[in-house]
C-alpha cells in the first residue's frame, strides 16, 4: 500500500481553516481514490487546457484543484478550494 501525503498550499489552508468538512470529505475522497476502493464514486476530473497536470474534486458547490507528484509516496498537493465559481481564478 502506498504512502499519501497531502501539502496544501497558502490559499488552500485558509480555505479549510473555516471549512473544516469539507478538508474531511477531501481526505477521504483522495484515500478512496489511490486505494482504488470504488474510485468512480468520487466526483473526479482532470483539468484541461492551461491548467493541464491538475485534478479537481468536487465536493457539494465546492471544488478542489490538486496536483499529484508520483512516486512510492504519493504527495497530493493542493493547489486551491473554493466556490465553484471563484476557485478557477486562484490558479
Amino acid at each position: 500500500m502506498r504512502l499519501v501525503q497531502i501539502a496544501y498550499e497558502k490559499q488552500a489552508e485558509k480555505f479549510f481553516a473555516k471549512h473544516e468538512d469539507i478538508r474531511q470529505e477531501f481526505v477521504r475522497c483522495i484515500k478512496q481514490l489511490f486505494r482504488n476502493d470504488h474510485p468512480e464514486q468520487v466526483n473526479n476530473k482532470r483539468l484541461k487546457g492551461k491548467h493541464k497536470g491538475h485534478s479537481r474534486i468536487a465536493i457539494g458547490s465546492y471544488r478542489i484543484i490538486y496536483k499529484v507528484i508520483n512516486g512510492d509516496i504519493i504527495i497530493v498537493s493542493v493547489v486551491a478550494a473554493g466556490s465553484r465559481g471563484d476557485v478557477y481564478k486562484h490558479l
